[in-house]
């Protein structure tokens, strides 16, 4: 009777891990649905200059020999080429990718600050006219500041005029 205890009380501890490592175990699996491909590809490319970097820095320190320096580089440069050719590959291929998306929006965001920009020289020329001519209409009665006639509040206190 007590082996079988000991063993239900194993049995129990392990489903009580396994029901705890659950969500860790899921967020690595969303993590990695979250990424694209083409994301895939540019952080493994990212990784790899970097690689190639430190690889450089530790030969260029003296901490590499020559030939290990040269063979280790040439193999990183070989995965660097594969990975550029892969994301040529599918920025080829993609034309729904979220890139494609982004640039149409930003042509129309620049389409239409430019439709807003061409209307805003008109607007400014009129305040030019109007802040050249006189247009100080009294005082505040509040805090005593000038205020223009177009105006509904002080800009100085805040009160309505």
């Amino acid at each position: 009777m007590a082996t079988g205890s000991i063993l239900l009380g194993i049995a129990l501890l392990i489903l009580v891990g396994l029901f705890l490592a659950r969500p860790l175990l899921q967020a690595s699996r969303q993590e990695q649905k979250r990424f694209s491909h083409r994301q895939t590809l540019l952080a493994e490319k990212d990784a790899i200059l970097d690689q190639i970097r430190d690889l450089d820095f530790d030969h260029d320190t003296g901490k590499m020999p020559d030939e290990i320096h040269e063979r280790q580089r040439a193999q990183l440069m070989e995965n660097a080429a594969a990975i550029l050719q892969q994301l040529e590959q599918v920025d080829g291929s993609a034309s729904d990718r979220p890139d494609a998306v982004e640039s149409d929006v930003d042509a129309a965001i620049e389409a239409a600050v430019t439709q807003v920009r061409q209307g805003k020289p008109k607007q400014k020329q009129a305040k030019q006219v109007r802040a050249s001519g006189p247009t100080q209409a009294g005082f505040c009665p509040n805090c005593g500041k000038p205020f223009d006639a177009d105006d509904n509040f002080c800009v100085s206190c805040g009160r309505k005029l």
